[in-house]
């Protein structure tokens, strides 16, 4: 029984094999014609359909469904036994000698003998055949047809749902886009914010899309609410620029380049660093410096042009310390009497802290006005106290300089001195960030706001205004937009009546130039003649025609001579040109011929007889 048992066993498999293989041709023609009827819908409708998914679950789906059918409707061993019977001709003595092996009867027996004998010399590969489907075609058929009519088949999305859902898609896209270039901007300032030691608190309304869904989510919101942020920023840094820490750096620099030559040394360079505000230099000039006088490398002669340069520069700073004319004009300008004025100022370099209490205790101006008197008052102060402390330190380095070298003391005021360049080298730093700073906030804000107004938008949406709607805050001229023209506008350009205001006219750089041309006047040929009705003045014309008439006879000769005129018109052109000639002389000859002769009295005409 036991190669019984395995043919039927091999058969059943060939069989589920070949079922399974029909099975999920028909299914697969099924799930194509599916497809089929999506891509009209997609096409037609304008029906979202997702092929990469409908492809993967159609597929899925029938292989699973044959699957599960074909193990449904496996053939059993007698069955199989059958149609192995069937197929290999055994006229059912498998199947017999399956429904017999418990039999002790002998006829029994020798069936199953018989089967055995006949079961072990069979080949199930040839009775039971796996083999394509019958109607394999169609299925591929059915797929070559989806795909030519998915390619040429035009999207007419007749209910206007793939325009909708394109539009979703574009609108998601614009902000994912939007937003990544938004972020881009804030961390390229935000770096050079640090780098200028500016820190800006992050408010929580700072992003205009937080907490709201996609679809309701504008763009235009977001870059609004970038170009307010950026307005913010610019306009705190154009008040940091205009703080006292810029003030103060810009009048040190304009006491520094008050600085001369203090002749010629080994501070030539130091003293032309400090003048043009160079305090890297000038503090890379004094630690050479430093080195030289502690290797001992400098000679006698030099140390003497180096202590007469440090008097020399140390007088300079004390007296660009001691002149207070700016800063009393500034603290006279503020209501302040003179005589305090001139005290407060020749103490400012010194205690600046007592001009501050003074200027905080007056109260006849403006609380805004009194806070820019005061940056600009201790911005002065500051300025003077560091060019005295300089001086202060130049002065102990000459009076401890000798010549066998600077002592400990004029060391230390060396160090004093290398520590104050550092510090104004760290506002020169600060400054250039700031402005660097600054120059990239209004380059962002120039593309940002440009971007806010290339739909039509307002002038005041760059500065944070609201566009929606067509009401503009502080609109002044855009291009046309669509909207209700019923209501009332802020400006031109937009839906609704305007204010009667006219569009702001942008002047042109231009300039004038008046040049007169060179040119010559010359004769030349008549270009236009009109008719003048008046008294005919006799001679006139006669020179110009002689002249004329000689002109024309010169050429007519020429062509006479070179055989240009047919011999039988050579008569009637000398004969016409001796006519124009003897006209010309007659012309001369006439009296009162020529340019001054008198017009003749006009007389009236008489009738002519019949």
């Amino acid at each position: 029984m036991n190669h019984i048992k395995g043919a039927v066993r091999a058969a059943s498999i060939r069989l589920f094999i070949v079922g399974f293989l029909a099975r999920f041709a028909t299914l697969m023609t099924l799930a194509i014609i599916a497809l089929f009827i999506a891509t009209l819908l997609e096409r037609l409708l304008g029906v979202a359909i997702n092929w990469k998914v409908s492809l993967a679950v159609a597929t899925g789906a029938a292989f699973a469904i044959a699957l599960g059918w074909s193990i449904l409707r496996r053939h059993r061993e007698i069955a199989a036994a059958r149609v192995l019977d069937e197929r290999a001709g055994l006229r059912e003595s498998l199947s017999t000698a399956l429904c017999v092996e418990k039999s002790q009867d002998s006829w029994a027996k020798a069936v199953v003998l018989n089967a055995e004998e006949k079961a072990r010399g069979l080949r199930v590969a040839n009775a039971i055949p796996i083999e394509a489907p019958q109607r394999w075609y169609i299925p591929v058929f059915a797929a070559l047809c989806v795909g030519i009519l998915w390619m040429s088949l035009p999207r007419y999305d007749l209910l206007g749902m793939f325009a909708k859902r394109q539009e979703t898609q574009d609108h998601a896209k614009e902000i994912v886009q939007v937003k990544a270039e938004v972020k881009a901007k804030e961390d390229k300032l935000a770096d050079m914010l640090a780098k200028a030691g500016v820190e800006l608190k992050k408010e929580e309304n700072d992003d205009a899309a937080a907490g709201k869904p996609p679809t309701e989510i504008n763009p235009d919101e977001i870059r609004r609410a970038a170009v307010k942020k950026l307005t913010d920023v610019n306009d705190r840094l154009s008040q940091m620029q205009s703080g006292e820490r810029q003030q103060q750096l810009q009048s040190l620099q304009d006491q520094l380049k008050q600085l001369k030559q203090p002749g010629p040394g080994p501070l030539q360079e130091l003293s032309r660093n400090l003048a043009k505000g160079d305090f890297s230099k000038a503090q890379e000039n004094l630690a050479e410096l430093q080195k030289k006088l502690e290797g001992s490398s400098l000679s006698p002669q030099e140390k003497e042009q180096l202590k007469a340069q440090l008097d020399g520069l140390a007088k300079q700073l004390k007296d660009q310390a001691s002149k207070q004319e700016d800063l009393k004009n500034l603290l006279q300008q503020a209501g302040m009497d003179k005589k305090t004025a001139e005290q407060l100022a020749k103490q400012a370099a010194q205690n600046p802290e007592a001009m501050k209490k003074a200027l905080e205790q007056m109260g006849n101006m403006p609380p805004e006005q009194q806070k820019k008197l005061l940056e600009s008052a201790m911005a002065m102060a500051k300025s003077m106290g560091q060019c005295d402390k300089m001086g202060q330190s130049m002065s102990q380095m000459a009076q401890s300089m000798s010549k066998e070298g600077m002592s400990e003391s004029g060391q230390q005021a060396m160090q004093q001195m290398s520590q104050q360049m550092s510090e104004m080298e760290q506002m020169a730093s600060d400054s250039k960030a700031l402005e660097a700073a600054m120059s990239e906030a209004k380059q962002q804000l120039k593309e940002m706001g440009g971007q806010c107004d290339k739909d039509g938008e307002c002038d005041g949406c760059k500065n944070g205004g609201n566009c929606k709607g067509g009401d503009c805050k502080n609109a002044k001229n855009g291009m046309w937009r669509a909207g209700d023209t019923n209501g009332n506008g802020r400006g031109s350009g937009g839906p609704g009546h305007g204010d009667g205001k006219s569009p702001e006219q942008m002047a042109a750089d231009y300039r004038t130039e008046k040049r007169k041309a060179n040119s010559n006047t010359q004769a030349g040929p008549i270009i236009g003649t009109r008719l003048v009705y008046g008294e005919q003045v006799r001679g006139e014309s006669a020179a110009e025609f002689a002249s004329a008439v000689e002109t024309a006879k010169g050429s007519a000769a020429e062509a006479l001579e070179a055989m240009r005129v047919p011999r039988e018109y050579q008569d009637a052109v000398k004969k016409y040109f001796g006519t124009l000639e003897k006209k010309a002389d007659d012309a001369n000859a006439k009296p009162g011929a020529g340019a001054d002769s008198k017009p003749e009295p006009k007389q009236d005409p008489k009738p002519s007889g019949t």
